[in-house]
């Protein structure tokens, strides 16, 4: 959506995006106004120094561009939006400062290195920046040498809610990234699912393609043990090696941040304990 020249050290920054959000906060200097969609605006636990101040937006179409009025009176120097529906919410964002699409190959969700990277520069803590992606690289590094067999273990990232079951397909969606930077693989049933690529919804009679070494799974709206045919079947579930995020933790996987990132292979510790006890 165009190219935006960024002001160096501003004094007002507005961010939609988690990646840049944790990447300023980490960095010391938290941004003025954080927006995230509505039930998600509570503490996470890997936060930095919190944002001056917290506003949600809806998840509908008319989200972002709902909070126009807010974000113009915050008065910001620059916008940090990740993902937009349309050109023309970009522009009337643009309108108010100079606005950030999403970073990276994937379309919906921002890289979490290229946006902490881009923070850095910013804010004239480039070296800083980078020191903070290598000690998440080397926290996913020390995963991989800590447990052999993540290395070509399957894995999925899904979700439950009201609307059915839906799973990650593409390899540039950064929960998948996450995923195979710690030497897992996304079966190709999964990402065959979408033509697109990105993510979609699988009937109950495809509930085998979750029947992965590694399964994590989001309750947004409904319980993923209740909903999914044939649960307590699949291999993931029976080994001790899936995950049910409720609520804000989800973000680590979905959203994932420099921030995000140490915390979530801590977090996933017992999973990653318990590939390696059924590798053996």
């Amino acid at each position: 959506m165009g190219t935006t020249e960024v002001p160096t050290n501003p004094e007002t920054i507005v961010s939609f995006s988690p990646a840049f959000t944790d990447a300023f906060a980490a960095m010391g200097r938290p941004v003025e106004l954080e927006f995230r969609a509505d039930g998600f605006d509570g503490d996470v636990p890997w936060s930095g120094e919190a944002a001056g101040e917290l506003g949600t937006y809806g998840m509908g179409a008319d989200g972002i561009a709902g909070a126009t009025e807010e974000i113009a009176a915050a008065n910001p120097d620059v916008i940090f939006a990740g993902w937009l529906p349309d050109e023309a919410t970009y522009n009337k964002l643009n309108a108010i400062a100079p606005t950030v699409a999403v970073i990276g190959e994937n379309p919906w969700t921002d890289d979490w290195r290229k946006s902490t990277e881009i923070a850095g520069e910013v804010i004239g803590k480039a070296d800083e920046a980078k020191d903070l992606v290598a000690d998440a690289e080397q926290a996913i590094a020390d995963a991989r040498e800590n447990h052999p067999a993540l290395e070509g273990a399957t894995a999925a990232f899904g979700q439950a809610s009201p609307q059915g079951t839906a799973l990650v397909t593409a390899d540039e969606d950064p929960a998948n990234v996450f995923l195979t930077d710690l030497g897992m693989v996304i079966p190709e049933e999964i990402k065959e699912v979408s033509e697109e690529g990105g993510r979609a919804y699988i009937s109950d009679e495809n509930s085998d393609l979750l029947n992965t070494d590694f399964l994590a799974m989001w309750n947004a709206g409904a319980d993923a043990a209740d909903t999914i045919n044939g649960w307590d079947d699949l291999k993931a579930v029976k080994d001790g090696s899936s995950v049910v995020f409720e609520g804000q933790d989800a973000l680590a996987m979905s959203q994932p941040s420099v921030l995000a990132v140490p915390w979530l292979v801590e977090h996933l510790e017992e999973q990653f304990a318990a590939l390696d006890d059924a590798a053996e």
